[in-house]
């Protein structure tokens, strides 16, 4: 979570940035999302925005809990994803449609983020450089048309069937 806060920063997300992350259990998540609370102390999650009471109904099924994550992050202003998987692909898809294809979706070069974070010599104005330079790339790959391999979940648009006159 360290490297999440890390690269926000980076980007030029600052500590009155609201930040909701999204996720199942976090193993000794006090230990490691202390430091993300750190740089963003408007930090939340399902259990910091629900009562216990009301997440007690959804304990046991986790489709049920990404249900909840999925509907705060369908509305969000800027989505960040640093997993694969179905989650965000249908999220950023679903956002694509609701938003004409003007949501603000970062998805990182994960390969990019390695090398600065694998320099252990790096200085923050180098490491803030290649965070705005992954800042960019991904801003650019978000107006992109989708190409005959993408993925219609993740890709919905401009030419999403739905949009067809008469369906």
């Amino acid at each position: 979570m360290l490297q999440v806060g890390m690269m926000l920063r980076g980007m030029g997300f600052d500590n009155t940035t609201f930040l909701y992350v999204a996720s199942g259990k976090i193993y000794n998540a006090a230990k490691y999302m202390g430091p993300l609370r750190q740089m963003f102390p408007l930090l939340q999650t399902k259990d910091t925005l629900a009562l216990s009471e009301e997440l007690a109904e959804f304990e046991g099924y986790s489709s049920r809990l990404a249900a909840l994550d999925y509907t705060i992050c369908v509305q969000s202003e800027v989505f960040v994803t640093t997993q694969g998987g179905n989650f965000p692909h249908f999220l950023m898809g679903h956002r694509c449609y609701l938003l004409g294809g003007n949501a603000k979706t970062i998805k990182p070069d994960k390969r990019k983020l390695v090398l600065s974070f694998d320099d252990p010599n790096i200085r923050w104005n180098r490491f803030n450089h290649h965070m705005l330079e992954i800042l960019h790339h991904s801003d650019i790959r978000g107006i992109t048309f989708r190409k005959p391999n993408d993925s219609i979940y993740t890709f919905p648009m401009p030419d999403c069937m739905c949009q067809q006159d008469g369906i």
